[in-house]
């Protein structure tokens, strides 16, 4: 399975010069936990993201005021993606080798950002591919049990 068949296309996005607080806001309407900032000059490049995350440890735990702060002063601008052909496996060790719970999923071009991966995203899948195993395990057992009951059944 690609990861673009599982990502959030069309990352959420505001400009660097945005205030904390429009973030924030951002981030509660678009029920988001990351948002790509976009260049003032050139509004489709993201050049930094901000996580809630970042919001809480860079403005609030570290009592810095959110008002009239601009939101490029709590982001990352050192970007972690993976092109939308790469694997879960593959996002996944990018994920571990960067510390990171989000990759940008990068377009055929491996510059333009077409999405953002999480790890919810990734958890989804493993989880709906685990349930199916177990269903597929319970049915098995089911018809090895079939034989034994019959013949149970029949003294």
């Amino acid at each position: 399975m690609k990861i673009a068949d599982i990502s959030r296309l069309a990352p959420v996005t505001i400009p660097a010069t945005a205030s904390v607080r429009e973030a924030a806001r951002a981030m509660q309407a678009e029920h988001v936990g990351v948002l790509g900032l976009t260049d003032p000059f050139e509004p489709g490049r993201i050049v930094g993201v901000v996580t809630d995350r970042d919001l809480v440890l860079q403005v609030l735990a570290a009592e810095r005021p959110a008002e009239g702060q601009m939101v490029a002063g709590a982001c990352s601008t050192n970007l972690h993606g993976v092109p939308k052909q790469a694997t879960v496996h593959q996002a996944v060790e990018a994920m571990q080798h960067h510390g990171v719970r989000r990759l940008l999923v990068l377009g055929d071009d491996g510059r333009s950002v077409e999405g953002v991966l999480s790890m919810d995203d990734v958890l989804g899948v493993l989880a709906d591919e685990l349930s199916a195993l177990a269903a597929t395990l319970r049915v098995g057992l089911a018809r090895e049990g079939q034989p034994m009951r019959a013949a149970r059944e029949a003294r």
